[in-house]
């Protein structure tokens, strides 16, 4: 089973301050910390944003161009809808567990400057794995061909330390990393912050 040495999460360059003095935090989250009334903020966790989203002069939410409702319903199992998969990933912080996959997201990101912030993984795990997840895809993203995706999609770190997949496959590396809680970004989980 892939080792989870080191962890890299992409942020806009304009996101550092408040990632400073926050953490890294999910968009359920992010919406609390700005105090996002309803129904806005039902809105920005349940609905498809075709565009970033500036909650703050330091909090700017990403775009999920990636996954547009109608390729996303396709690919959704276990009775659920677009909405579910949106506010179920809105309650997430993303790493990703693999460098290359995190330069592709680089890449997608075009010409908006971007911090790259490096995790010690096993730091990080042994401290926040009861709140960690693992997908072994990219969660967000339902374009070509799209993997399946569901209930089961998202396997608590624990779980998957132990047994590996729900299909019992032990050998194939998590896309991603998911945490519910925010994500000190200091010593001893950081390792570095480039591009900032």
């Amino acid at each position: 089973m892939r080792r989870l040495d080191r962890l890299y999460h992409l942020a806009e360059t304009g996101n550092i301050p408040s990632i400073l003095e926050h953490g890294l935090m999910s968009t359920e989250r992010l919406l609390n910390l700005v105090r996002t009334r309803e129904p806005e903020r039902t809105t920005l966790l349940r609905s498809y944003r075709p565009n970033c989203v500036r909650l703050s002069k330091n909090v700017l939410i990403r775009d999920q161009r990636a996954m547009p409702p109608i390729a996303l319903a396709r690919a959704l199992e276990d009775g659920l809808e677009p909405a579910d998969w949106y506010a179920l990933l809105n309650g997430h912080v993303f790493l990703w567990p693999d460098r290359e996959r995190m330069d592709r997201q680089r890449q997608a990101c075009g010409d908006r400057r971007q911090a790259l912030i490096t995790f010690d993984g096993a730091v990080l795990l042994e401290r926040f794995g009861s709140e960690a997840f693992l997908s072994p895809i990219n969660s967000g993203n339902a374009r070509r061909k799209a993997a399946p995706r569901g209930r089961r999609t998202l396997v608590p770190y624990e779980v998957w330390r132990l047994t590996g997949w729900p299909t019992g496959q032990r050998t194939r590396p998590p896309a991603e990393v998911l945490f519910q809680c925010p994500i000190p970004v200091r010593g001893p989980y950081l390792i570095e912050i480039t591009g900032a």
